[in-house]
């Protein structure tokens, strides 16, 4: 496992140039990226002077543009997720590759594939969207790379949300996972809510957390198509 300090150290901003329709960001470890001001509202109806007025932040991986946002310790632009959605981006192309047969890629990429369908699914529509669209395997696979990676605060919510919906896996009135919705008690389903919440505010930061254990990949890779 890399250590944080190298990874910061690597992807730290060195140069930022604007442009026309982009803006360069020049990394510590040689490396460039193009972030499209279309990417960011905020920057695409910015004025050029505006887009000028940037400072670094998050020790040098972050831009924060404080007049246009407020800004947080992240900025608006951070270099590691911008490496960690490089990680899953290259790992969902093997998926592809494979016609989506999670089990027949490499034990890093499936962790990758999994932490990015519960990242996207419960940044979307919460637990019972993950666990209903990838079922138990997957989750199984998430929840122990959340146990890899040092995201302990993460690991418990889900953990939590898990031993609710196991609850009733031995109901017989269970035969789909549509059914779950019916048959979860008012409590279990304000706490799963209450859980989402907890899951969305980012308890463990997991870009360094996954970077640090998977490394990442080309920031500059195009996006592929995810099924």
């Amino acid at each position: 496992m890399t250590s944080f300090s190298d990874i910061s150290s690597a992807l730290r901003i060195e140069r930022v140039t604007l442009g026309a329709d982009s803006l360069q960001l020049t990394l510590a470890n040689g490396s460039e990226h193009n972030q499209p001001y279309r990417m960011h509202s905020v920057l695409e109806k910015a004025t050029d002077v505006q887009r000028t007025q940037w400072v670094l932040v998050d020790g040098g991986c972050g831009i924060a543009w404080p007049a246009l946002v407020p800004p947080d310790e992240v900025g608006l632009i951070n270099t590691l997720d911008l490496a960690w959605e490089a990680s899953y981006d290259a790992a969902m192309a093997l998926l592809k590759q494979a016609d989506w047969q999670l089990e027949a890629l490499p034990s890093r990429e499936q962790d990758l594939c999994a932490l990015w369908r519960l990242e996207a699914d419960m940044n979307n529509g919460g637990f019972l969207q993950f666990f209903g669209n990838w079922g138990e395997a997957n989750c199984r696979i998430a929840m122990a790379a959340l146990q890899k990676m040092g995201a302990h605060q993460a690991l418990a919510i889900v953990q939590r949300q898990r031993d609710i919906v196991q609850r009733l896996e031995d109901d017989p009135r269970m035969q789909s996972m549509q059914d779950i919705y019916g048959l979860l008690t008012e409590a279990e389903s304000d706490e799963l809510d209450e859980l989402d919440h907890a899951f969305w505010a980012y308890p463990d930061r997991l870009a360094p957390l996954g970077l640090a254990c998977y490394g990442w990949g080309d920031m500059a890779s195009p996006v592929p198509e995810r099924g």
